[in-house]
């Protein structure tokens, strides 16, 4: 191996094969393989084995410019040779002295010549092969005998029939069917997994290729060592690579389209080049149309005949420039850096040229398919017009197909341009509304050519436009004075949308949005609601009846109403109108908001679960998740200073229920919260009152009421108490004018007591009957203080106890311990012993959901009580053998997942992670995640592992 080489990898029977056959002359080995599948890499790690010492070596190479010189191979490999031959030369030898002048001290003196041109040659060939076999053990190597000229492969033809007994030659070709042989060897393309080892390899530095990237990469060399090796020295040259928390990544922004290694683009185009101009022709049509590049296709594109073109393209293929296709198929290159070696080759004048045919033959195709992808090719075209009308009809094709961000960015991007007139900017606009809502939401430049089509469009139009800008912002919990700008303009536009019902109706139910609009109260948006369902009758759209229905649900149970239910267990996805299936989707994960507020967990993860939406913030109210649960940041968070932020868990491809900023609200409020249960208080009192004030802001009280609670939960000195008093007073008056009192449950626990005993008359009247089993949970809560503050210890003893009931019965195992913890409190006051099993199992809850600092607490007022005081208990040893979680750790990072990939996946967080991976590697002996590839083995029983490390030797757990 040389200096800097990478190991062969997915090579070891190839060499194993080459070296037994060399060992045992006569042979002759043909090693073929595409340009840069590493055979002459082969044959000279074959020739370092020491079953092969002591011979003598000659090497020789073809090559296009070498076709003309008959055995010009074999005389550049007998030109080296320095000694003279073992056994002695016929007199036929002599035809070789003015061939191999070098050699003319051991040749005899040449022969009578021939005036027969053949028989000349014939005597050459003759005269090399008795040469060869005169020089004792030998190995001839002749290299890319694709070029070898007709002499050349005649001479291997009689050797092979003649069998010198101590010669052994090795040939390699792109194509071994011309060659003869004894034995052949085939090098394939790597697979996708040797791929990335040899990348791993070439990039070394003790880093990972992340399975994504090496698959990306897998795309662009087609598993060739060499053009592998070249394309991976590029990109880290470019910096378009670069190392990241132990893996490589690709750069924010990187294109790696744009680049192709020099030496494989002009080994690629050569090629093509030889191949004659039809060909060419062809790979260049075929290059521009990529994925769109079928056979009739790129005959057009080309402006050749079908016959013709089909023709060249198997000439390509048989060249091995492109993969063979099927009848109908795609034409493709062998590897997407050869396809970009081609298109980048071409002059820019031509690329544009062909750009314009390519969108030509697209669009006579009339495939919806290929109508999307013509809009590329007239955007390359410099065609201005042809791509905005041709981007239109994508976006209809788009929006008609459910691929609603593909058309919103179609819509966007001929706005953006200015390439409409002002009618049809209007138009568009609108259109454009629809894609945002009905796909991934509307950004702040959606919103602004909203607000800027407004001013040119009809009245009707301008209303349609009031209603796409208002939901907009409502969704996506817009800034407060833009929004209630957007909804005054709304309220305003009704009028105008009375001739179309549906549109009517969705503009009335957007404005009994519950959890928007603070300013609007309860009954208030009961009206818009009912003369939605009004305007509905007249309407015939599935799509205003699934916002019609979906408001209606959320409605009823923000305030408890059960018939809230039925209207949420009829919205269905059908699969038949995708702009109605997201619609729906959206729906039910509001609700699920909406009974995780009331205090239904069960009914809110089912709601979640029929969304595809694992439900963790659910999931964590249930008790059923630990604050280990938060996913690590990306990149780009850790960038932005977000590493605080959990992000969500996988879910399908479409905004939560209230848009990003409304996420945002509910995954800030959930890091604070853990923030706050780690002991993290300064940094938990920032962020919870933050969310609180910005949740207050758009109307969403039931967050605002929880951020404010927790506030006042962990509000330890006066500063801290009067910014909670005054953080939950506006909350609750917020709630008081909006008339929604279940969404003040949290703070009946935590506010401060006056603020409560204030409200606490009208938060009974308004929450008794109701289907609100978290509501009455806190008013037990809320009148148990009452009855503590009054000096009643009995009392309230007695009451926190069937609060706490009431929330275990939720399940809400933290708002039991809280109310568990003031029981025991008021029990010890009444001068009672408080029940030391409950303590135990609230202690255990906190400790469970990791909730340190409350569980401390809960401990201390167990040595008040003079009650035993609980420990953590061990957990079992596992010596030098992994625990199952480190070795589900150890697995994980031996496939190439970096900490914060593991810590994602396991919901861990990043420094358990780096915790268990350490002992783990510690316990196997190894010192670099690399290593533990090789520690590791699966057993193929499913995740067990056998571990071969020297200080174990026994399979892990047993």
């Amino acid at each position: 191996m040389r200096a800097g080489d990478p190991a062969l990898v997915e090579r070891d029977g190839d060499l194993a094969a080459l070296v037994a056959a060399l060992a045992r002359p006569p042979a002759v080995v043909a090693v073929e393989g595409e340009p840069g599948a590493g055979k002459s890499r082969l044959v000279r790690e074959a020739l370092a084995d020491p079953r092969l010492a002591g011979r003598v070596r000659l090497f020789g190479r073809a090559g296009p410019t070498l076709t003309g010189c008959p055995l010009g191979p074999v005389i550049e490999a007998l030109a080296g040779v320095d000694r003279p031959p073992v056994r002695p030369l016929g007199p036929l030898t002599g035809v070789l002295r003015p061939v191999l002048p070098d050699l003319a001290a051991f040749l005899p003196p040449p022969p009578p010549p021939l005036g027969d041109p053949g028989m000349l040659r014939h005597r050459l060939v003759r005269a090399m092969a008795e040469l060869l076999g005169g020089l004792g053990p030998a190995i001839l190597v002749l290299e890319d005998l694709q070029w070898a000229d007709e002499d050349t492969v005649e001479l291997l033809r009689m050797i092979d029939a003649r069998r010198p007994a101590e010669l052994a030659v090795v040939v390699t070709c792109d194509s071994a069917g011309s060659v003869p042989g004894t034995a052949r060897v085939r090098l394939s393309p790597l697979s996708p997994e040797g791929a990335r080892r040899l990348a791993e390899e070439c990039l070394g530095a003790d880093t990972t290729v992340p399975r994504r990237l090496a698959d990306l990469l897998y795309r662009r060399h087609g598993g060739v060592p060499r053009v592998l090796c070249e394309d991976l020295r590029l990109l880290r040259e470019r910096g378009l690579l670069r190392p990241v928390d132990g893996r490589w990544v690709l750069a924010d922004g990187a294109d790696p389209a744009a680049v192709v290694p020099p030496a494989v683009g002009e080994e690629i185009v050569a090629r093509a080049h030889r191949l004659g101009t039809d060909v060419i022709a062809v790979l260049e049509s075929a290059a521009v149309l990529a994925e769109s590049a079928e056979p009739e296709l790129v005959a057009g594109t080309a402006g050749m005949d079908p016959g013709l073109a089909d023709t060249a393209l198997g000439e390509a293929a048989r060249r091995g420039l492109l993969r063979e296709h099927a009848p109908g198929g795609v034409v493709a290159f062998r590897h997407e850096l050869a396809r970009l070696a081609v298109y980048h080759a071409m002059p820019g004048p031509r690329r544009r040229r062909l750009h314009a045919l390519a969108a030509r033959e697209l669009t006579r195709t009339g495939r919806e398919a290929l109508l999307v992808r013509a809009v590329e090719h007239h955007r390359r075209a410099g065609d201005a017009r042809g791509w905005a009308a041709s981007a239109e009809v994508a976006a209809r094709i788009s929006a008609r197909a459910g691929a609603f961000d593909a058309a919103h960015a179609h819509l966007l991007a001929v706005l953006r341009a200015g390439a409409a007139t002002r009618h049809r900017r209007v138009e568009l606009a609108i259109k454009l509304g629809w894609a945002a809502l009905n796909g991934g939401g509307a950004d702040p430049e959606t919103l602004a050519l909203l607000a800027e089509a407004r001013d040119r469009a009809t009245p009707a139009q301008r209303a349609e436009l009031s209603l796409l800008r208002a939901w907009a912002l409502l969704e996506s919990a817009g800034p407060e004075r833009e929004t209630g700008d957007a909804v005054a303009d709304l309220r305003a536009a009704l009028p105008y949308l009375t001739r179309r019902p549906g549109l009517h109706a969705m503009a009335l139910t957007a404005l009994a949005t519950p959890n928007r609009l603070p300013d609007l109260d309860l009954p208030t948006q009961r009206a818009y609601l009912e003369q939605a369902r009004m305007a509905l009758g007249e309407s015939t759209d599935p799509l205003a009846r699934a916002v019609v229905l979906a408001g209606a649900a959320r409605l009823m149970l923000a305030c408890g109403d059960p018939e809230g239910w039925a209207a949420a267990a009829a919205l269905v996805v059908t699969g038949e109108r995708p702009e109605v299936d997201r619609h729906v989707t959206r729906a039910l994960l509001a609700l699920a908001d909406a009974a995780l507020h009331l205090g239904h967990y069960a009914r809110a993860l089912e709601l979640a679960e029929r969304a595809g939406d694992p439900g963790l913030r659910i999931r964590r109210a249930m008790g059923e998740a630990r604050p280990d649960d938060e996913p690590a940041p990306t990149e780009r968070d850790r960038r932005e200073g977000a590493s605080r932020t959990p992000r969500p868990m996988a879910g399908p491809p479409i905004r939560r229920a209230g848009g990003v900023e409304g996420d945002r609200l509910g995954l800030r409020l959930l890091a604070a919260q853990v923030a706050a249960e780690r002991g993290r208080l300064e940094e938990a009192r920032r962020g919870l009152r933050s969310v609180a004030e910005e949740a207050c802001g758009v109307g969403d009280l039931a967050v605002a009421a929880q951020a404010a609670a927790e506030f006042n939960r962990i509000a330890l000195n006066g500063v801290h108490r009067d910014a909670g008093r005054v953080l939950a007073g506006r909350v609750l008056e917020a709630v008081a004018r909006k008339q929604v009192w279940a969404w003040a449950a949290p703070l009946m626990a935590f506010a401060p007591f006056e603020l409560v005993d204030a409200v606490l008359p009208r938060y009974r009247g308004a929450v008794t009957g109701r289907d609100a089993p978290l509501a009455l949970a806190a008013l037990c809560f809320a009148e148990a203080r009452r009855w503590e503050r009054s000096g009643d210890a009995e009392r309230a003893a007695d009451a926190y106890r069937r609060a706490r009931h009431r929330y275990a019965a939720l399940p809400d195992p933290r708002m039991a311990a809280h109310a568990c913890a003031a029981e025991a409190r008021c029990r010890a006051a009444a001068g009672q012993v408080p029940d030391a099993e409950p303590l135990r199992q609230a202690w255990r809850t906190f400790t469970g959901l990791g909730a340190t600092w409350d569980a401390d607490r809960m401990k201390q007022l167990m040595r008040a009580a003079g009650l035993p005081v609980p420990h953590r208990r061990g957990r079992p040893g596992y010596g030098n053998r992994l625990s199952p979680r480190e070795r589900e750790i150890a697995d994980l990072a031996a496939a190439g997942r970096t900490n914060t990939d593991i810590a994602a996946d396991l919901c861990l967080s990043d420094r358990t992670v780096k915790f268990h991976l350490a002992n783990a590697m510690r316990k196997l002996g190894v010192s670099s995640r690399r290593q533990l590839g090789d520690a590791l083995e699966p057993d193929g029983r499913g995740g067990a592992h056998v571990c071969r490390c020297v200080r174990c030797g026994r399979r892990m757990g047993e």
